[in-house]
């Protein structure tokens, strides 16, 4: 007898066993018909069995069990988007878009997205109308009513090819100098040393002062002082290294970079010379937080001493580049009335400063607990070495100055109340603001934040449009700020 191929046995047991499962799913029908009776649609009764709120449930969560099973299977081995957001300690993480783990991928790489937005209002009052810098040119002080984007940062950050190749790059720019402004790229790439310890090449803030190095994301307040405007160094390419000591209670950054100011500081830069900046910081007590407030409210006070040097040679320059094509960060070294130091006539008739060199050293504390919160910088800064036309009145100049800031989380996560000031003397004048307002912690986060702030500001020596300063400004300035951090 001839015997009956595989390929037919296999495709009779296959309807078989498809005909059973029917036969089975029949019968389930008929028994759950006589258990709620389908009824006549014409009558009035139920037409369907779905029309039991009970029976509709059920089906519903067995077809979306039976659909996220499938889109798991789908997706297994897929990293999904997900997002971290800020700690008490920690920066958020942001959107992770993707991240593989040492042994996944043979191509490991990882990619994270943040950054945040500052919806700023500015009132300025001006005081006096008019101020004379140490040329002799009499300059107008205007009043000033605005709504800005004041910053507008998006960051990535991650690694490639190796959990260690790390990178961070990011798009900053502003809507102060107007809509034309060129949106800056910033960034570092480098190494992993250890999880403590990173190094790498990158366009970073070259760190000159704490309250520089910390972020504008975290001020108390809508941003920093003016002294700190006056006095830090900017952005610069340099070669940097950041990280831990000591079971983290001991930070550093520190670098090499181009210049004090990246605004002219790429490969038509005058001269070879250097900036040398390091700032370093200790934690005694644990962990310090984010900023100066304490909206987490410590349960045991918080502690942060630091200090920080820089030592350059520098071009002596006017502006920054183009206000419209600049990094809104960029500065200019002024005399302590606020006249540039590149001016003509600045250091007495018929000069002018073509390189200088610039040395800074600050010292630092920071204490936090139960919802109250303080710091304090205390800078002094030498400018001398003086080189271009003419004979100098001055061969160095020494500046000095500091800032205070006391702040009341008087609602745990949610109202703050603070003050702030700063002062600056030297040579050529000097110069206070005064003031204080108000935080208010959207859904108890720092990552929504709305604040409003008045501050008296006496014979500024610094300007910088995406702070209130404006240089031999007096007057009132008043501020609203939304925050969103992300």
């Amino acid at each position: 007898m001839p015997s009956t191929p595989r390929h037919t046995l296999s495709g009779i047991a296959t309807w078989l066993w498809v005909a059973t499962g029917l036969m089975w799913w029949c019968l389930a029908l008929v028994s759950l018909a006589e258990e709620h009776p389908v009824g006549n649609p014409t009558d009035g009764t139920t037409g369907s069995m779905l029309d039991d709120p009970e029976i509709a449930a059920i089906f519903r969560a067995e077809v979306d069990a039976a659909v996220e099973e499938a889109l798991n299977a789908k997706l297994a081995g897929i990293p999904r988007p997900r997002y971290i957001p800020a700690t008490d300690y920690l920066p958020p993480k942001g959107l992770m878009l993707h991240a593989t783990k040492p042994g996944e991928s043979e191509f490991p790489f990882a990619m994270a997205m943040n950054g945040y937005m500052q919806g700023r209002l500015l009132e300025l009052a001006r005081g006096v109308t008019s101020w004379t810098d140490s040329a002799g040119n009499v300059l107008p002080i205007n009043n000033e009513s605005e709504f800005n984007l004041n910053r507008i940062y998006l960051q990535w950050q991650g690694y490639v090819g190796h959990p260690q190749a790390i990178y961070n790059i990011a798009l900053f720019g502003s809507s102060n100098p107007g809509l034309l402004v060129t949106v800056v790229p910033v960034g570092f790439v480098g190494w992993a040393v250890n999880k403590d310890v990173k190094v790498g090449i990158g366009v970073t803030q070259v760190p000159g002062t704490r309250e520089w190095t910390t972020s504008s994301m975290w001020p108390m307040g809508v941003d920093r002082s003016m002294v700190n405007t006056f006095i830090r160094p900017s952005y610069s390419p340099g070669f940097m290294s950041n990280g831990a000591l000591f079971d983290e209670t001991v930070f550093y950054q520190a670098g090499i970079y181009n210049g004090i100011d990246g605004g002219a500081s790429g490969i038509f830069r005058d001269g070879t010379a250097m900036a040398w900046a390091g700032n370093t910081w200790w934690e005694p007590l644990g962990p310090f937080g984010l900023g100066y407030s304490d909206m987490e409210h410590h349960k045991h006070p918080a502690v942060r001493i630091g200090t920080s040097g820089v030592f350059a040679k520098s071009p002596a320059r006017l502006v920054g580049d183009s206000l419209a094509f600049a990094n809104p960060e960029n500065t200019v070294v002024r005399l302590s009335d606020g006249t540039p130091l590149a001016e003509p006539d600045a250091l007495g008739p018929g000069t002018q400063v073509n390189r200088f060199t610039y040395q800074l050293a600050t010292v630092d504390v920071g204490w936090k607990y139960r919802g109250w919160s303080a710091f304090a910088e205390y800078s002094w800064r030498l400018l001398n070495n003086f080189v271009g036309h003419g004979s100098f009145e001055r061969g160095s100049l020494f500046d000095q100055g500091g800032n205070v800031f006391l702040g009341w989380c008087f609602v745990p996560r949610t109202y703050e109340v603070y003050g702030r000031s700063s002062a600056l003397t030297g040579p050529y004048g000097s110069a206070a603001e005064y003031g204080g307002g108000l935080n208010w912690y959207l859904h108890k986060t720092r990552q929504s934040r709305l604040t409003l702030e008045g501050l008296w500001i006496d014979s500024s020596p610094a300007q910088n449009y995406l702070y209130p300063y404006r240089a031999g400004y007096t007057g009132t300035a008043i501020q609203a700020q939304y925050m969103a951090i992300f």
